[in-house]
């Protein structure tokens, strides 16, 4: 799994809230909230999980999704309940959302270090 391309992924989250608030469009709240639905979460609870359990950086990349999906979640909740004011400030630098994104691309970055140091 390449995990810069991940982290982009994970970024344009925000942008999709953000169309989302924009529209007032409704949004699938589970699918933000589940870190097991997307390609990121279905590797740390497969193939990721069997290969690197146990690893820090392994158990802080899995913290820091659910973390981002569970902060996501709440901002589709807000947006799906009217409470747009309340969602764009949610979407905010120094929100939880962008304090959790922040942590997950760390957490990218410190899984991809790991990675590499064990193949060299």
């Amino acid at each position: 799994m390449d995990l810069q391309e991940q982290a982009r992924l994970h970024g344009q989250v925000r942008d999709a809230l953000q169309a989302a608030i924009d529209g007032q469009d409704g949004l699938d709240i589970a699918a933000f909230k589940s870190d097991r639905q997307c390609e990121t979460g279905c590797w740390l609870h497969g193939e990721g999980q069997r290969r690197w359990a146990g690893n820090h950086a392994f158990l802080g990349l899995m913290e820091a999704h659910r973390a981002f999906h569970a902060a996501a979640g709440s901002v589709a909740d807000q947006i799906n309940r009217g409470r747009h004011a309340e969602a764009q400030r949610a979407l905010r630098n120094g929100a939880p959302l962008a304090m959790a994104l922040s942590d997950l691309n760390a957490a990218f970055r410190r899984m991809k270090a790991t990675r590499e140091n064990v193949a060299a």
